[in-house]
């Protein structure tokens, strides 16, 4: 489901796995290690530091490690696997990519590796150090793009792309460092794309 996401609409949905044992970040890299996880997680879901989960999204019972919430970028919970299905029955697809496909952009630009609009996007956002940028030509030939990201002042802090994208989708990584090399603070970054007179722009929160 990540990876659909991903594709489809990038930059708009963010899953977080969240690690409600409050367990140590050795525990949680070989969690992730151990089944392959490419989303971020979180790190003491439920100690006090970093808001509660089970307070925030118990929904009046015990808190288990079986449940799946979807929230709005409102913060509106939209979706609440534990009010419906018993422990260890949680995981219904059909219903959590029913839930996401209403609250995403109907058409971003990406279908199947077609572009069908100008679009970019960010995923992971937030991102935990890394993330991948795409840009979307829906174009029948390459376009001049220029790709950087820049922080909240203005200032471009690193160029990912100066040159021409092909038709469909671009992909590239940014490892939240500037052009240097040297990693940036967390923080909020913006990302834009000029090709022509025309110039995209997506918002990206770094994590560290």
């Amino acid at each position: 489901m990540w990876q659909y996401y991903q594709a489809q609409h990038p930059g708009e949905v963010q899953v977080i796995g969240i690690d409600i044992w409050n367990g140590t970040p050795a525990q949680l890299t070989n969690f992730r290690n151990a089944i392959g996880a490419t989303f971020p997680l979180m790190l003491q879901g439920n100690a006090g530091t970093g808001g509660i989960v089970g307070d925030l999204y118990s929904a009046g019972q015990s808190v288990d490690w079986d449940d799946y919430v979807i929230v709005n970028k409102q913060g509106i919970i939209r979706y609440h696997a534990l009010l419906t299905w018993p422990h260890t029955n949680r995981y219904h697809l059909d219903e959590l990519r029913g839930c996401i496909d209403s609250l995403v952009t109907p058409l971003v630009g990406v279908e199947d590796g077609v572009a069908t609009a100008f679009a970019l996007g960010a995923s992971p956002n937030p991102a935990f150090g890394r993330t991948a940028i795409t840009f979307a030509n829906p174009g029948p030939g390459a376009v001049p793009v220029e790709i950087a990201v820049h922080d909240v002042s203005g200032r471009r802090v690193a160029t990912l792309l100066d040159g021409s994208a092909s038709p469909g989708v671009t992909r590239l990584e940014w490892n939240g460092r500037d052009r240097d090399g040297a990693p940036l603070a967390a923080g909020l970054y913006l990302v834009s794309a000029r090709f022509g007179d025309r110039v995209l722009r997506s918002r990206v929160t770094l994590l560290r």
